[in-house]
């Protein structure tokens, strides 16, 4: 076992192969031992040479040592303090404040004395190793809280979005979440020729990026601090990802991945929403011509047959025709006024067909429309998941 003694002020190193004492019961440096004295000039060579033994020695003097090259001892390595008859109280406090893992002396047999050795040696062994345990355990921890979080935050996307009724608030919202993930970016929408970005005044650098993912087939593009989604109708264009973590980065790329397809979803109803009530409106408007055109019809031909069959009667009475030509000549002008009036009862019946295919329409649109909030503007802590 490679032991490292530090003894003495000015301080002094001895590296010994194996478990045996080189110091006195005074504290004095045993001559003839086959300790190998290792000269320091710095802390920082302490620790290097602690890393390349088993098992730190302390030697508690008649005076404390030196506290900054203490300082600079590695927590991982097992220390034992050496007690001797010249070691001082403050001396013994110091050791006792550094976190030794045990006492030994140099009154001890040596088969007591290795026998220490190799138990705080393995002691200090299962410590470290719970300890690196501890330490994964936690880190597995921390990752699934956090991307529980995460996960979350689009959880609460998802509830929220649907009670979004037009593009400018689902940005809103979509910012609400980029800052819920400590993420800042742009948002894009894109219906045939009709873009709009969120917030209207980009750099005409980020707009460029915008425009070069709507012409490439990629869905998600990476590159250092930039990532990029583009969907057929949202392009979202994170300007600060974090890239030097590559594993919340990963969990990112995910979550965003699912944010902006629940917000393409979102989008591509509020479009069609907003040409159904269009549609609503151009068709209203023609029920209603409809509507005036067919009454003005209505009460034209109603007014024209009606002067026909009496100007029919009064002309038949004045002829010179029999009984039967009478009866055919009325009878052919209410032929026509009840072919006129089946027309009428035909545009009727297109009508009320009219009406119902409008109040299909009204039907649907509400349907796609969500229920508005009490609120006009999304508050910001409705979106808010606390990350871990």
């Amino acid at each position: 076992m490679q032991t490292l003694w530090l003894t003495g002020n000015p301080l002094r190193c001895f590296r010994v192969a194996d478990e045996q004492i080189i110091v006195d019961t005074q504290g004095i440096l045993l001559g003839g031992t086959s300790a190998d004295e290792q000269p320091m000039a710095t802390p920082v060579e302490l620790a290097a040479a602690c890393t390349q033994v088993d098992l730190l020695i302390l030697v508690a003097g008649a005076a404390p040592l030196d506290r900054s090259w203490l300082g600079a001892l590695p927590a991982h390595i097992p220390k034992l303090g050496f007690l001797s008859d010249n070691s001082g109280i403050e001396a013994r406090i110091q050791l006792t404040m550094a976190g030794v893992d045990g006492y030994v002396s140099a009154t001890m047999e040596a088969a007591d004395f290795a026998a220490v050795l190799h138990k705080i040696h393995e002691d200090k062994q299962a410590v470290n190793s719970l300890q690196a345990e501890l330490k994964n355990f936690s880190a597995i921890a921390f990752t699934a809280m956090s991307s529980a979080s995460e996960m979350g935050t689009v959880a609460v996307f998802a509830e929220k979005v649907q009670a979004v009724v037009d593009l400018q608030r689902l940005a809103h919202l979509i910012h609400a979440c980029l800052d819920d993930l400590r993420l800042d970016g742009v948002i894009q929408f894109v219906f045939d020729d009709d873009i709009t970005l969120f917030p209207a005044d980009v750099s005409l650098s980020y707009q460029r990026l915008l425009h070069s993912a709507r012409e490439s087939d990629a869905r998600i593009v990476s590159q250092g601090r930039f990532l990029l989604f583009s969907f057929d109708h949202i392009q979202l264009l994170i300007t600060d990802a974090p890239y030097l973590d590559e594993e919340r980065y990963g969990r990112l790329r995910d979550v965003l991945a699912h944010l902006v397809s629940i917000a393409e979803a979102r989008a591509k109803t509020l479009k069609v929403n907003t040409l159904l009530k269009i549609q609503q409106d151009n068709t209203r408007i023609v029920m209603t011509l409809l509507e005036m055109a067919s009454q003005d019809n209505r009460n034209s031909v109603k007014e024209i047959m009606t002067g026909l069959s009496d100007s029919l009667r009064q002309m038949a009475t004045g002829l010179d025709l029999n009984m039967e030509q009478e009866a055919e000549l009325l009878g052919l002008s209410e032929r026509a006024l009840n072919s006129l009036e089946g027309l009428q009862e035909a545009t009727s019946t297109a009508e009320v067909h009219f009406r119902s295919l409008l109040q299909q329409l009204d039907t649907a649109a509400n349907l796609l429309q969500s229920v508005e909030e009490n609120s006009s503007v999304i508050a910001e802590s409705d979106s808010r998941v606390e990350l871990f």
